[in-house]
């Protein structure tokens, strides 16, 4: 059996400053007008760039949230972006190319999960751009926040476990219960209304982490419950799997591109190096054709 691809990871500021990532090693700095922080990657049976060959961790060094886990996207920073909400950051991917010729049958199937599992998401996968965001705020596995001096640099970051601790966030004076674990917290998130009271504040440092248990890094597989699962690379259209922290885009600038926080992206790279080459024209001849989904996000 052929060895799967091999992964390269950046992020940046935005799709056109991206630097390495240190995977499973360090948290990449990020600074620039809107937001500052840290960036960390971790990958349970990492396989990095050929360049890289017997330097790079096979493991994560800093324990994973969860032991099922087998990868994170973790982060820590504050939001310099005058007057915007928890309602204004959206979290998820987004793509340059299309890619609905290289939907797998099943993908329907596959999106049904996801929003059982996050009820925020919207999508459009079918566009010429797709993408797939739900609030930030209300997507992440865990989330944390405290109070830290906007005039002061940042703390070192260190991407391993933590307690989930909105409270800084929320106001004193509010008759809500605040919520007091993840569940609860994406919960509450879910409503606009909530979103829009949680003002972001220079003041505010925020941690994230974006986990699931879902892939399979060594196979480059995707099994989800149910028995739904695939490779990935069959279905690669030749561009970065992009996820993207971005400012939700304003009535009326649909279309336009909108500003980002941060991005993590993820190449292919084939096994004797260089760019792995698109799949053919994605998927196996369908049984039948699926519903297209498309939506704005709330």
């Amino acid at each position: 059996m052929p060895a799967s691809p091999r992964i390269v990871c950046k992020a940046g500021p935005s799709l056109s400053q991206l630097s390495p990532v240190d995977v499973n090693r360090s948290p990449l700095s990020i600074s620039h007008p809107l937001w500052e922080g840290h960036v960390a990657v971790r990958l349970r049976d990492y396989r990095g760039p050929v360049a890289q060959e017997g330097e790079y961790e096979r493991q994560p060094r800093e324990e994973l949230m969860n032991e099922g886990d087998t990868w994170s996207i973790s982060f820590e920073g504050r939001w310099k972006d005058e007057g915007i909400t928890a309602d204004d950051v959206l979290f998820g991917n987004v793509w340059q190319k299309p890619i609905r010729d290289f939907l797998p049958y099943g993908t329907s199937a596959a999106l049904r999960f996801v929003r059982y599992m996050d009820p925020s998401l919207e999508c459009d996968l079918y566009a010429d751009k797709p993408w797939a965001l739900s609030p930030l705020f209300a997507t992440l596995q865990y989330l944390s926040a405290k109070e830290h001096p906007a005039s002061e640099p940042l703390p070192p970051f260190k991407p391993d476990t933590f307690p989930e601790d909105v409270s800084p966030l929320l106001s004193s004076s509010s008759t809500t219960t605040p919520p007091t674990d993840p569940a609860s917290r994406r919960s509450f998130f879910s409503k606009q209304d909530a979103r829009r009271s949680v003002p972001l504040a220079a003041s505010h440092l925020v941690r994230g982490d974006f986990s699931h248990g879902f892939l399979n890094f060594d196979s480059l597989s995707l099994a989800l419950p149910g028995g739904l699962s695939f490779k990935l690379d069959k279905y690669w259209n030749g561009e970065p799997v992009v996820f993207s922290c971005q400012r939700r885009l304003a009535k009326g600038q649909e279309g336009r591109e909108a500003e980002t926080y941060f991005v993590v992206t993820f190449e292919l790279e084939a096994e004797e190096g260089g760019k792995l080459a698109p799949a053919g024209k994605g998927a196996p001849e369908k049984e039948e054709k699926e519903e297209e989904v498309s939506a704005d996000v709330d």
